[in-house]
């Protein structure tokens, strides 16, 4: 059984509009992510990426230490 109080915070945060559209777009998102991706989707998809960042990537170099401890 839930205490008034917690009844009163109950109902304010069911009057927030800010809640709840939060919860509205966490649905959507869940939604997006739960549907099956098609090939043209990725086909396109990988072409923004490679888009936004052209070239291939560079090697990372290896850390210089003297002596490394872990």
């Amino acid at each position: 059984m839930l205490s008034e109080r917690e009844k009163q915070e109950l109902r304010e945060m069911a009057e927030s509009e800010s809640l709840r559209e939060e919860f509205r777009t966490m649905r959507q998102n869940s939604e997006a992510m739960a549907r099956t991706v098609t090939v043209d989707e990725l086909a396109h998809w990988l072409t923004v990426m490679a888009r936004l960042c052209p070239g291939a990537p560079r090697a990372k170099q290896a850390a210089d230490y003297a002596t490394m401890k872990l």
